[in-house]
Order: structure tokens, then C-alpha cells, then sequence
């Protein structure tokens, strides 16, 4: 493909968003809205159809800003990884004649062969990068609104208007006939679905969808971004009961740090639980690959490369990253310099080790992979300098900490120095 925009995700499929948004992908920006346009409708909209055809001609949309900021700093962005093939779940290589069906007014047949599905936030974690949106246990948000106001933050007027606050729960599918009815169209067409929340895998609605999946699972690979810390919920619905009747299943856990690190990003969580649901999975014979995923972060930037040969040596996972860029004082590009020298010293000297591993020695193809994951991050740390707003950082994880009983400079002793 000659344009150098050019993006698999919007010939190939949706994602979904628990607002009821509908996105080209799980990064981009809203297409449209399945309270007032179906999936179908949506599919071939005016929006639909201006992206491809600007992802074809070397334009770039405004509603993929966030891959193409991410490309600016250096760093590896979604777009990127499934043009260059590299992947297992590249969608190049995965629907290599998807334009065959593009009409040359842009539009295409309802024939959606991937959907990425986030249907409601109902989550048992309330992780510092999160928000009321993405879960139901996220109940200190005012303390740290005003933080995300500064940023003018697309969130603030989302929460109000959702009424977040005095009733946690969010979704707009489960009584959406008009959305079940267009799913119930695309299944015979379906070859991966995506799930993600909230958490997928304590969702009731997550496996109403399994059961309609079922008759086609043959074909089907079923991809989790799940924060694997439960297996299933009553009543015979867990990954042991459902994941035999898929094709393949492929396992994204967040994680974002070891131990400590992980139990304070990731609250309510207990980091020995996860590890224990980690080999669970990884008994499952249907099951592809389990990546930790990993968001990067001012609280978990100076401990990766303990994170990386964990992964690689201990618990055999893929390291694979993306960088939090909202709130954006959590962002690593906040640290003062010289923590982002120390940062960067230490990912440098992970990189000399990452040969040795033996996860990367099974798997010669992560070598490359993880190798750009560490080069991504470096880059990102110096592509922007962000330190004005590190008293806003310190401010915002002190406000979390009183809430949550915790400490910031506990779990990372390194900042001492500079709080």
C-alpha cells in the first residue's frame, strides 16, 4: 500500500465503547453512536467513508490522532503494528484481501470480520489511570476532576452527563434491540472478537455473547483485555467451560508492574492472585498466547526492566506496552529529567539482557518485538518534556493515596528526592 496512513482497521472493523460510541478501533475517536445510528448505518457513514478514503491518500484522519501522535514520538502506534505484519494477530496478515470488497464510493459490504467489544464498565479494579467510564468501582473521581479539567479532558463532561457519580453502572447496549440485531447479522462473518471492559470475564452480558458465538467458534478467535484476576462467574460460565469451543484464544492481562508497583496502580487487585490465574491459562490447550500488557506510566517507568525479564524468564509472556498519555500527569514524560535519566539507563541495560531470556529463546521472534517495545518507551520518555506538570502529579497520586491508603513514594523510594 503506497500511503503512508494507511490503516487496516477501518476495511476490517468497529470497536465499541460502553457509552454506546462506536470507533473505527479501541484508540480512535468516535464514529458515531448506536443511540442514534445502528452498527450497520454506522459502517458506511459520511464518517466512515471520509477515513478510508484519507487513510488511502496519504490524509490523516482527525479521529486517529492518537496513533499518529504516538508515531511523532517514536513510538510503535496500533496502526503501525498491524501493517507491518510482524504480530501473530496483524491484520494485514490476517485479511489480506479486505479492499477486494471497498466500492469505489468507499463504502463496504456489512460482511465485519473483527469487532473489538467494551459493552459496560463493570469492573472489580479501580486503577490510577482509570476512570468512571472504564469502571464501576472508580468512586474517588471527584477527587481528581479538577485535573482532568486542566486538560479539557473529553471525560469531565462525560461523567456528568452519564450521572457516573450517583449511579456507577454504564451501558448502552444490553437494551439496544436495534445493536443485537445487527450482531446477530454479523456473526457468520466474525474470525476474531475482541473483548474488553470493565472487566470481560465477570460480565454476565460478555457471555451472552459467547453463546451466540458458539455455533461459529470453529472459525473464531476470541482475544481478552482482561485484568485477569477472576476465571469465570457462577453457574458454569468460566474460561473453562467456554474457551474449548473457540478456534483459538488469545490473552491480554494488565499488568503494570510487579508486586507493589502492580498492587498500587491496580486497585483492589492482589498481584499473587493474578499470577496464580496467569498459569491457570496457560493450561488451556486453545489458548495462542498471554501477553502482559503493560501501561506505561510515571509509577512503573523506573521498575520495567525488572517487569521485562519477569515476563520473559519467569512467567512466559510477551512484554508489550502502550503508554499513558490521560490523565496526563501521570504521563512518564512528566518525571524530572533526571528520573527520566535514570529510566532510561535501566531500560538501556534491559535491553543487553533480553537475548538471555528464556521465554525470547523459545520464541526468537520476541527478541525483535520486545527490543522495539524498549526503544518505544525511550522515545517516548524524551520526545516531550512534560515537567511542568510533575506538582500536579505529585498532587494528584497524594489525593488517590489518602482515598485508597497508600503511598506514592513508598512504592517508588526514588521519588523521594523530588516530592
Amino acid at each position: 500500500m503506497d500511503s503512508k496512513t494507511f490503516c487496516m482497521h477501518p476495511f476490517t472493523g468497529l470497536a465499541t465503547r460502553e457509552d454506546g460510541a462506536i470507533k473505527v478501533c479501541c484508540r480512535s475517536h468516535p464514529i458515531g453512536n448506536v443511540q442514534t445510528q445502528t452498527l450497520e448505518e454506522i459502517w458506511n457513514n459520511k464518517t466512515m467513508i471520509r477515513i478510508r478514503k484519507q487513510v488511502l491518500n496519504n490524509e490523516r484522519p482527525p479521529e486517529c490522532a492518537p496513533c499518529f501522535n504516538l508515531e511523532d514520538q517514536g513510538v510503535e502506534s496500533l496502526r503501525q503494528r498491524h501493517i507491518n505484519g510482524v504480530i501473530p494477530e496483524a491484520r494485514i496478515n490476517l485479511y489480506p484481501e479486505a479492499l477486494d470488497s471497498l466500492s469505489d464510493d468507499y463504502t463496504m459490504p456489512f460482511e465485519i470480520p473483527t469487532m473489538e467489544l467494551k459493552l459496560n464498565n463493570l469492573c472489580n479494579l479501580k486503577c490510577r489511570m482509570c476512570n468512571p467510564t472504564d469502571s464501576t468501582n472508580w468512586n474517588d473521581w471527584k477527587e481528581v476532576e479538577e485535573f482532568y479539567v486542566k486538560e479539557n479532558n473529553y471525560l469531565v463532561k462525560s461523567i456528568q452527563e452519564l450521572k457516573l457519580i450517583e449511579s456507577p453502572y454504564l451501558d448502552k447496549f444490553t437494551d439496544n434491540p436495534e445493536w443485537w440485531a445487527c450482531l446477530e447479522k454479523l456473526l457468520p462473518y466474525f474470525r476474531r472478537v475482541e473483548f474488553a471492559g470493565g472487566e470481560p470475564l465477570m460480565d454476565p452480558t460478555h457471555y451472552k455473547i459467547l453463546d451466540m458465538l458458539k455455533p461459529y467458534g470453529h472459525q473464531i478467535e476470541v482475544k481478552y483485555a482482561t485484568n485477569g484476576t477472576t476465571l469465570g462467574i457462577s453457574k458454569g460460565r468460566t474460561i473453562h467451560e467456554y474457551w474449548p469451543h473457540f478456534k483459538s484464544i488469545a490473552v491480554n492481562v494488565s499488568i503494570d508492574g510487579i508486586g507493589d508497583v502492580y498492587d498500587y496502580i491496580r486497585g483492589n487487585s492482589d498481584w499473587n492472585q493474578v499470577v496464580s490465574n496467569i498459569k491457570e491459562i496457560q493450561k488451556i490447550p486453545n489458548v495462542s498466547r498471554i501477553v502482559g500488557a503493560v501501561a506505561v506510566q510515571v509509577s512503573n517507568v523506573l521498575t520495567l526492566g525488572k517487569m521485562i525479564e519477569y515476563f520473559l524468564d519467569n512467567l512466559g509472556i510477551v512484554f508489550y506496552t502502550n503508554m499513558v498519555n490521560y490523565p496526563n500527569v501521570l504521563s512518564a514524560q512528566t518525571l524530572p529529567f533526571d528520573l527520566k535519566d535514570l529510566a532510561v539507563k535501566r531500560l538501556q541495560m534491559s535491553k543487553i539482557k533480553v537475548p538471555t531470556y528464556k521465554y525470547v529463546k523459545e520464541n526468537p521472534i520476541l527478541l525483535d518485538i520486545t527490543l522495539k517495545q524498549i526503544d518505544g518507551i525511550i522515545n517516548y520518555i524524551w520526545a516531550e518534556d512534560q515537567n511542568s506538570k510533575w506538582q500536579d502529579c505529585i498532587e494528584f497520586n497524594r489525593r488517590l493515596d489518602q482515598t485508597r491508603n497508600q503511598s506514592f513514594t513508598e512504592v517508588t523510594p526514588e521519588f523521594k528526592l523530588y516530592v
